[in-house]
C-alpha cells in the first residue's frame, strides 16, 4: 500500500459479508467481495437484489432476525458455503408507527399534561414492542448468530509483515440511525429509543469483544430513500436532488445520496478503516445541527 493508492486503501477484494436488509450489498459485490450473503425476509427483495447485479457473488438467504431459530438456520446456510465471514453488517430495521407528543395548541398554549398523557397513551402498545424487537433484540443476535464465522476470519488472518499494514481484522458495522441522537421528535419517541439503544450495543459490543479482536462500529444515518424514510418524512429519490429541501431544514438542500452511504461503508470495510473500532459515524448532511436541543 505504498504511497496510499485509492484502490488499495479502499479495497473489499475478497471480503466475505454478511448483509441483512440488502442496503450496500450491490456496492460490496461491484468492488470484488468474494461472496455477500443476503439475508431478509422477503424472497422477492433478495431476488430482486441478485438481479440488479453483474456479478454472481450475492447470495440471498431467507431470515427472519427476530427469530433465533431463523438466524441459526441462516448461519447454517452461510457455514456451509463459507468457512469465515470477514465482515457482518447489520442493516435490518423497522421505522413503526409515528408516536410523537402532542402539538402545541393554535394559541400556542402547551397541552395540558392530562391531554399530553392521553395522546401518548393511545399508542399502539405492540408497535413499541415490534420497534424493540427488530431494532435491538434482532440485531443483538443477528451479531452473536454469526461469532464462529467473524473468528474464523481472525483465525486466518496472515501473519504481519514489518512495514507492511496488516490484515483488517473481523467487523460488525451496526445500522443505527440519526434518531438515535435526537431529543426532539420528528417522527416517533419508541423509534428514537431503539436506535439509542442500538448505539449504546454497538458501544457495549466494541469493548466486549475487544479481547477477541472483533471489531464493532456504527453508522448513524440521517434522510436517505428508503421505505421508512418513505414513509415518515415521504423521502424518495427525487428527494436526493439539489433544491429538494429548504437549507433551513436539511443544510445540503437535499437527503443523502445511496453513493454517500455506500462509499462509507466502503471504507469502513476496507483496509483504511482497519484501525476504527466503536465509532458511530453521523452521515445526515448536518440535519442535527438544525434542530433545537440536538
Amino acid at each position: 500500500m505504498s504511497h496510499f493508492n485509492a484502490a488499495q486503501l479502499l479495497s473489499v477484494e475478497g471480503l466475505v459479508v454478511v448483509l441483512t436488509g440488502g442496503g450496500t450489498a450491490l456496492t460490496l459485490a461491484e468492488n470484488g467481495a468474494a461472496k455477500v450473503f443476503i439475508l431478509g425476509r422477503r424472497e422477492e427483495v433478495l431476488q430482486e437484489t441478485v438481479s440488479l447485479s453483474k456479478k454472481d457473488t450475492i447470495i440471498p438467504v431467507r431470515a427472519d432476525i427476530t427469530s433465533k431459530e431463523s438466524l441459526q438456520a441462516a448461519y447454517d446456510i452461510v457455514a456451509a458455503q463459507t468457512d469465515h465471514v470477514d465482515l457482518l453488517i447489520a442493516n435490518s430495521g423497522y421505522g413503526g408507527l409515528p408516536m410523537s407528543p402532542p402539538k402545541p395548541k393554535p394559541d400556542g398554549s402547551i397541552p395540558s399534561l392530562s391531554e399530553f398523557r392521553d395522546h401518548l397513551w393511545s399508542s399502539p402498545e405492540e408497535d413499541f414492542g415490534k420497534l424493540i424487537d427488530i431494532n435491538v433484540k434482532g440485531t443483538f443476535f443477528t451479531v452473536v448468530a454469526f461469532l464462529p464465522l467473524l473468528n474464523a476470519a481472525n483465525e486466518r488472518r496472515p501473519t504481519p509483515v514489518k512495514d507492511q499494514p496488516p490484515t483488517p481484522t473481523a467487523q460488525v458495522i451496526i445500522v443505527g440511525s440519526v434518531a438515535g441522537h435526537f431529543r426532539v421528535v420528528p417522527y416517533s419517541i419508541a423509534y428514537n429509543i431503539s436506535k439509542g439503544a442500538v448505539h449504546h450495543l454497538i458501544k457495549m459490543l466494541s469493548t466486549i469483544f475487544t479481547p477477541y479482536d472483533i471489531r464493532v462500529n456504527g453508522i448513524a444515518p440521517g434522510l436517505f430513500p428508503s421505505e421508512m424514510t418513505k414513509t415518515a418524512f415521504g423521502i424518495t429519490k427525487a428527494s436526493a436532488s439539489d433544491g429538494a429541501f429548504p437549507k433551513s431544514e436539511l443544510p445540503p438542500g437535499r437527503a443523502g445520496r445511496h453513493e454517500e452511504f455506500a462509499g462509507l461503508v466502503l471504507w469502513m470495510a476496507s483496509p483504511s478503516g482497519a484501525y476504527a473500532n466503536g465509532n458511530i459515524t453521523v452521515i445526515d448532511g448536518g440535519w442535527l445541527n438544525t434542530l433545537p436541543n440536538c
